[in-house]
């Protein structure tokens, strides 16, 4: 891959307003990642997730990147189930 840092955009089902990002940057021998999510038109961050740091590839950089939004996006939609009535015992 060429030119660093480069952006992978990720559509969000249900949510036709934000988009996932993944930048990945290169610093001396190491590739980082930087994961958020942003408003759709405006690109501007609505909610930066994480950064992972020193991954021996930029693929390895972008695989990880990805991984970590989607245990956020997996925390954040386990959280917003309704509770039954079972849990509650």
């Amino acid at each position: 891959m060429e030119g660093f840092p480069y952006e992978k955009y990720i559509d969000l089902e249900n949510n036709p307003y934000l988009i996932g990002r993944v930048t990945v940057y290169h610093v001396k021998e190491d590739y980082h990642a930087e994961v958020d999510i942003i408003h759709r038109e405006s690109h501007k961050i609505f909610k930066h997730v994480d950064i992972v740091y020193n991954q021996y590839s930029s693929e390895e950089a972008l695989i990880t990147g990805v991984q970590r939004l989607r245990q956020f996006l997996e925390k954040i939609e386990k959280a917003a189930e309704p509770k039954s009535k079972d849990d509650l015992h």
